[in-house]
Order: structure tokens, then sequence, then C-alpha cells
């Protein structure tokens, strides 16, 4: 059964019909036709975030994909998915803020739309802007739409966020609320922060090496994620990447992990993940 939580680079992989049922249910998919794009952006996107963006309900997508991918196996299965969608949802938007958190903080603009239409991948770009952020001021991605997957990434980070729609743009406002009061000299982040090499300052009896190199998103986290399990207090996971996986730090933070990424040349990366202790 094809579930909300599938990646749509995934979806439309395993099943190319997916890409008719996408563009029926709105014109917000039209982007997925282009080959270049879909590589960019499908890789981070689930169906449920796909959804939200384009404004329509996510059962009703699930089931139009499940009867025309799966033979109908969605109709048959009713509609067994309603409440873990709903509580996601509740998660999803916890961090949704107000205008009058951010009144009188400076704007600092970034407008994604061309950087799309480019083909390349934004979050590059919105995460350099991120860092450069003073303590009074707020982050304004202006796109064509609602960017729903950098509501959970930044607000890992303690974003909170507020959202508007201006005739055919999304304008959404990423903020600190009492950031100044806290003291922050710099963005909080789910990574440890230690000097040198971690591998040399606690002693590991086990040591995990993965190289995910050569893999295409999303094969890379899925890799990731299915080896967490060998890790205990006295083992380190090494992971060999040619990119910094920002997405992973919010949900190894979730499941009792924490990374330390050491940038080792222009396409290469060692991330070291280790099981937090009590």
């Amino acid at each position: 059964m094809i579930t909300s939580n599938l990646k749509i680079s995934k979806l439309l992989k395993e099943f190319p019909d997916a890409l008719k049922v996408l563009l029926k249910a709105s014109p917000h998919f039209a982007k997925l036709q282009n080959k270049l794009l879909r590589k960019t952006l499908a890789g981070r996107v689930t169906i449920e975030q796909a959804a939200a963006i384009a404004g329509i309900e996510t059962n009703d997508l699930l089931r139009e994909l499940n009867e025309t991918c799966m033979a109908g196996g969605g109709s048959e299965q009713g509609d067994p998915y309603s409440e873990v969608i709903k509580e996601k949802k509740e998660q999803t938007f916890i961090n949704q803020g107000s205008v009058d958190d951010f009144a009188s903080y400076r704007r600092s603009y970034l407008d994604v739309r061309p950087i799309i239409d480019s083909g390349r991948d934004p979050l590059k770009d919105i995460l350099s802007k991120v860092k450069t952020l003073l303590t009074d001021e707020v982050l304004v991605i202006i796109n064509s739409f609602e960017p729903v997957p950098l509501y959970s990434l930044l607000g890992a980070k303690g974003f909170r966020y507020f959202t508007e729609k201006i005739d055919d743009a999304y304008k959404v406002y990423f903020y600190k609320k009492d950031w100044a009061a806290e003291g922050a000299e710099e963005l909080p982040d789910n990574r440890e922060k230690l000097p040198g090499n971690i591998t040399k300052q606690i002693e590991f009896e086990n040591t995990i090496e993965i190289d995910v190199h050569d893999l295409q998103p999303p094969e890379p986290m899925m890799k990731i994620l299915e080896n967490l399990q060998r890790i205990d207090e006295r083992s380190v996971m090494i992971v060999h990447h040619h990119r910094e996986p920002h997405l992973l730090y919010p949900i190894l933070d979730e499941r009792g992990y924490k990374a330390v990424c050491n940038k080792i040349g222009a396409d290469s990366f060692k991330i070291l993940i280790t099981k937090k202790t009590r």
C-alpha cells in the first residue's frame, strides 16, 4: 500500500503511473514533469507534505494513488491512515507562530523561485542564509508553493514560522521568539560540537563504517537509518557521504542519536553518529 510518508521520488520511481495521478490532482505538481526539478525537490517531500503544498486532502490523494498504482488496493482498505495523518499534521504545525512574535525584527529576504526554476535545490541557499541571521532578524522565504518540509527542518533548530499567501506567492517568516533574550550567538544544532576528531576523544569498542557516496536520494538516508540499530553506547558509526545530510540530523535527534560532520573535501564528508548518553 502507498502510504503518506512515502517520498515522492520513490513513488515515481516505483510507480510511473503516479505522475498522471499527481498532475490530475493539482497543477502544483506540473513541476514534476521537469526531470531536473523532480530530482531536486522530490527526494525530500513525502506524499503528505506534497498534498499540503498543493492544498488537497492527503486521504483523497492516497486513494487515487492506490487505486491507480495498486490495482484497487487503496479502496479495499477503507481509510486506515486517517488518524495517523491527523496526528502528523498536528505535529507538523506545532511551531506555527504569529506576526506579533517578530513585529520588531528586521527582515532578511530570500526568494527561492529563481533558484528552483534554474533546476537547483534551494536548501543549501536557505541554510546558508539561516547561518547569517542576527538575533533580531526574521528570515522571509518567498516561494511559489508552501515549503512544508522546511517547517520540521527549521523547527528542529528552534524556529517558529508564520505563513501568508499574497497573490500567487507564499511568504514564510522563520524566526526565534525571544532569541535575543536567550543570548544565543549561533543557531541551535542537533550535533554535539567537539573539537578535533571524535574517535580520538572517546573510546569506542566498535566502529561501523558505511559508504553512501554513490547512492542517490533518498537511498543514503535509508541506508543510514537501517543501520542505526547497530549502534550502542560503545559503538560509533562513520558515514562517508558526498554532501552534508542536513535533513538527517532532526531524525537522529528524535531517535536518540547525535552526529558530528567533518568536511574532508569538496564532495567528501565524514559523519560520525553515536548514541546519546542519558
